[in-house]
């Protein structure tokens, strides 16, 4: 009897298409259970079909990079390889609780014979004769395939497209739950046996390898401030950088709700189609500041080059970098920066260390009040509508559509309450950008000028998508639109009237973010001959036929 049902199993895994089925069946069994645990406590609302979908997501997806990686004489090897790595990887995290990265991937390396010895306990060789010995018998006691190539072939491409089915099939039904998931959960990721091991892996060889060092190039040496007469009052520009702002939520574009009803009241510039070099903030905001556009863009230059704030410090402006965000991406190191407003943290800012925009409008006015008078830019990075958790980006008193969605775990609302809490979250950028002009225009020591721009949008259930970052060539309008205005003091108006009129001009103009760092340069009167007048909004001969 029992040889009848070894048989039976033996039949599981007779070709090397089944067997790498079988084993990608297993690990994802008793090796990601961590995972499935984290990822059900993180979406408690769901129903247990989204583990069984999540389940079924992993297998396909570990089944699909096996059938890729085993052909041939390397399945078994690649196969046994793998068993290990999984294992192993697994009793780590079942037995210390934590994740595997890079930096756990870093502590195995170089670690001594004592130390990785001292680690192997009786309950290792427990778990080894568990999770890795019955699967090591299925692979070398798997028989050799002896059928000719095209079946072999056939059964492994019928694999493939299955896998890659069911990948799109459950991602496709629950994008939104993992997109939320692992984008304010990124450590999920540790815990994917093997994916964690491998990626780990890959990013210590990269931090180690040896690099080809790149010099860091100065650029725009030749900038300079062309003279302002003595009787003219400094220039002061300030520069806020929106964030997930997409141009399709502000009415100010055409937007049916009234989600901008203090700048609709201002005397700005709204231009109504500006597309964004990025569809994420860590592509955008080092663009915008590049001088590059983006059909050339490089990272890699851009990283080791100067950018606009350095070209602007050079001719003679002071700048300086104010941040309610997570960072410059690298476009502030060599400007000043300056923190929020200490005295006001408590009004603006809670205990997870996230504050609201209206801090930005307190720490401008504390900070020119104390600053000498010259010529000034002041850039200000917004946490504007930073998602999912969009209710977290406008105070309770100031949300105008309700009612909202008060979870990072926007899958779980009601498609409504989703867009009236992003929409509440541009209604409080709309308070905060007129809050600044306010301040601009009250303090008439200063030639004052106000830019804003989003560096992406942002996705709200649209054909099923959510949060940004998709490919840019597939990216939907509400990731690449955004919105861009600009404001003039009386004074800066009476002393550029021509640049006020060039801007003005091209309010529905097809723009983008290339325009950014030639148009600074132009209000700034910066001459320099990497500025491109082409794509100076402030110069005429940038106008549209």
């Amino acid at each position: 009897m029992w040889k009848a049902h070894l048989s039976t199993i033996n039949r599981l895994y007779n070709t090397p298409t089944r067997l790498n089925a079988l084993i990608a069946l297993w690990i994802t069994l008793t090796c990601n259970l961590p995972f499935f645990e984290k990822i059900s406590a993180l979406n408690p609302d769901t129903s247990a079909l989204f583990i069984i979908a999540t389940f079924v997501l992993l297998w396909a997806y570990l089944n699909l990079f096996l059938q890729l990686i085993s052909w041939r004489v390397l399945t078994k090897p690649m196969l046994l390889i793998m068993l290990f790595v999984s294992t192993s990887t697994a009793y780590c995290i079942y037995t210390f609780g934590v994740g595997i990265d890079a930096g756990q991937v870093q502590n195995l390396m170089e670690t001594d014979l004592n130390e990785s010895t001292s680690l192997f306990t009786f309950g290792t060789v427990l778990f080894y004769a568990v999770v890795f010995f019955p699967a090591v018998y299925w692979v070398w006691s798997a028989p050799r395939d002896t059928r000719q190539i095209w079946p072999k072939l056939r059964d492994k491409l019928l694999a493939i497209l299955f896998s890659l089915i069911a990948i799109g099939a459950v991602a496709g039904l629950y994008y939104a739950n993992y997109a939320a998931t692992f984008r304010e959960n990124r450590e999920l990721r540790d815990y994917v046996t093997p994916h964690n091991f491998i990626a780990g892996l890959q990013k210590y060889y990269k931090q180690h390898q040896p690099m080809t060092v790149v010099p860091f190039e100065t650029y725009g040496t030749d900038a300079k401030h062309t003279a302002t007469l003595s009787n003219q009052k400094p220039k002061l520009l300030v520069f806020v950088l929106g964030e997930t702002a997409r141009a399709e939520s502000f009415s100010l574009g055409g937007y049916a709700r009234n989600t901008n009803p203090k700048l609709s009241q201002q005397d700005i510039t709204y231009f109504d189609q500006v597309s964004s070099c990025g569809t994420a903030t860590a592509a955008s905001l080092p663009c915008i500041f590049s001088g590059m556009q983006r059909s050339n863009y490089d990272e890699t230059v851009a990283k080791n080059r100067e950018g606009l704030l350095d070209i602007v410090q050079r001719a003679g402006y002071k700048v300086t970098w104010i941040d309610n965000q997570s960072g410059c991406k690298g476009v502030c190191d060599r400007v000043s920066s300056t923190p929020l407003l200490e005295a006001v943290k408590p009004k603006w800012c809670t205990d997870r260390d996230y504050c609201l925009d209206g801090i930005l409008v307190d720490t401008l006015q504390d900070f020119l009040q104390q600053q000498p008078l010259q010529d000034r830019v002041i850039v200000m990075h917004q946490i504007g509508s930073h998602g999912p958790s969009y209710y977290q980006r406008y105070p309770r008193d100031s949300a105008p559509f309700m009612p909202d969605c008060t979870t990072n775990a926007i899958q779980t609302c009601d498609k409504q309450a989703l867009v009236n809490s992003y929409d509440n979250s541009i209604a409080y950028t709309d308070q905060v950008l007129s809050g600044l002009i306010d301040q601009l225009a009250q303090d008439d020591r200063y030639q004052s000028s106000l830019v804003y721009v989003s560096d992406h949008g942002e996705s709200t259930g649209e054909a099923g998508l959510y949060l940004h970052g998709a490919p840019y060539m597939f990216a939907p309008s509400q990731q690449t639109h955004v919105p861009m205005l600009a404001w003039f003091s009386p004074a800066f108006a009476a002393a550029h009237a021509d640049q006020v009129h060039c801007m003005q001009q091209q309010k529905h103009a097809q723009l983008s973010h290339d325009n950014i760092f030639h148009s600074i340069l132009g209000l700034l009167d910066i001459q320099t001959t990497v500025k491109n007048s082409a794509l100076d909004l402030s110069d005429c001969r940038a106008v549209n036929p």
